[in-house]
Parts: C-alpha cells; structure tokens; sequence
C-alpha cells in the first residue's frame, strides 16, 4: 500500500510486542487466599523462572487480579530479554506483534536472566547495563510488553462501558467534538463497534494514544497530554492493534522521518 501523501520513511525503528493472556493465573491466585500466597507461591508454574526481586514486585501486589497481571508481566520480561539475546533475521514490519499462551511463554523461558531494574528521572523503568528499551501494559485478563531499541511507551485497555463526561473532561476539545457529532474519523471504529455501543472503540482508541504516549515520555498523564489532540499528527509513530476481542493496543515511539498510514502486521496499523 502506498502511504498517504507520498510520504516516505527515512528510517526503521524495529518494535516486538508481546500480548499474554492471564486469566487462568488469576483463577489459580484466587484459590490461594492472600495470607497464604508466600507461602504457596512456589508452587505456581513460572515462580522459578522470576528473579528474586521480580517474586518481591508480584508478592507485594493485594489483589489476586493484579498479581496475575504482575506475574504475567515480569515473565513477559524476562521472556523479551531472552528474546533480544537471540539473532533473529530481519523482520518486514516495523513492530511484531506475538499472542502467547502462558504455557508456550513457560517453555521459552529456560531459566531467570539477572536483570536489574532502574528509574529514570518520572519513574520509568529501564534495565540496567542493557541496550534496549521496554514498556509493559495491563488491563482485565492481558498484558503486553514492547521491547525496542529505542524507546517506547504502550498501553493496552479491556474496552469496557465508558462514561461520556470522561470525554469532556480529559479529552482535547477537538477530539471531544467528534464524539458530539457522533462522526467517526478516519473510520476509526470500522470492524471494532459491532458489539459495542458507539464511540467505544474510538474513546479507548484514543485514550490508548494519550496512555502510550505520556509513557514513552515518562510524564504519565498530565494535563498536557490528556490535552494534546491524537487525531492529529503528534509527531510520534503509533502502532495500533485490535485483534484481541474486547481490547485496544497502542505501541508510541519516537519518529525518525516523515511517516503516514500504512498496514502493519498481523491487523495492527501504524498511524501519524
């Protein structure tokens, strides 16, 4: 497909994002009451696989939910880390993107590499004495980790009933006349709305944006960014992805050249 504008890129960040679902995890946590779960911890497929500080990051979660999804994440971790050591031959997209099952994410991972967690100034995390960058995301039963060599902020969210006044009082304001008009743009809601009511797929769409981009920044969501209008161009790539029922993905990282719409891999759709 030939981008829009005649626009061409000047270059190619290379992104792998990883999707895993954790919801069997969660139904074993909830079988285990909080007060016992140190002591049955491990007992759960993949506890051997974490390094101590990652068991410590899981263990101090409260609820079994958000210990299924920290879990999931620190595995995805170490899995993307395994994943950068390997040589893998060029890919011909931009960004990768690979659904995997908990048991397949297990039998990946041969063993905890020593990673060590760092900060940067906001509160992102980096690791330590390594090239890439990462970002992890999670939302109801999934999470996603993008692994780059640059850096990169992602957001995944379970597209539940929103509530209107979000829009006025988050949203831009010409994103917020969009929803007023009830016209979507760009057909951002084609083939995402079928069982959902209208605007759905276009708010998480667009909060997906707002979440990926104050990550890659750092900032998280401040004014600025909850501001700032994503139906424009932001002068970030967005890599967007819905083939997962009932959720919206978002990758943002930096932009290298002039880039516009073009298809992406497996459903996923890069934007300006």
């Amino acid at each position: 497909m030939r981008p829009m504008n005649g626009c061409e890129p000047e270059g190619e960040n290379v992104i792998q994002v990883y999707l895993l679902e954790v919801g069997g995890l969660r139904l074993q946590m909830e079988e285990t009451g909080s007060g016992e779960f140190i002591q049955n911890a491990a007992a759960l497929p993949g506890w051997d696989k974490l390094t101590a500080w990652q068991q410590e990051k899981v263990a101090g979660c409260a609820r079994p939910g958000t210990r299924a999804q920290s879990m999931g994440g620190q595995l995805l971790l170490q899995y993307g880390a395994h994943r950068q050591a390997l040589t893998e031959s060029p890919q011909d997209a931009p960004v990768r993107w690979r659904q995997l099952s908990y048991p397949q994410l297990l039998e990946e991972i041969p063993f905890p590499l020593p990673l060590q967690v760092a900060y940067a100034p906001g509160g992102k995390p980096y690791i330590r004495q390594e090239p890439w960058h990462y970002n992890l995301s999670h939302s109801g039963d999934y999470v996603a980790l993008a692994v780059s060599d640059v850096p990169v902020g992602i957001d995944i969210q379970q597209m539940l009933p929103y509530k209107e006044s979000l829009v006025k009082r988050f949203f831009a304001q010409e994103e917020a006349a969009v929803f007023e008009s009830g016209v979507s743009v760009n057909n951002m809601e084609q083939g995402l709305t079928a069982d959902r009511s209208p605007g759905t797929a276009l708010f998480y769409r667009l909060w997906c944006r707002k979440e990926a981009y104050g990550k890659l920044k750092g900032t998280g969501l401040t004014e600025d960014v909850l501001k700032r209008n994503m139906l424009k161009d932001t002068g970030m790539r967005l890599y967007e992805y819905g083939e997962l029922p009932g959720y919206y993905v978002c990758v943002c990282c930096e932009e290298e050249g002039r880039r516009c719409e073009m298809p992406n891999e497996a459903g996923g759709q890069e934007l300006r």
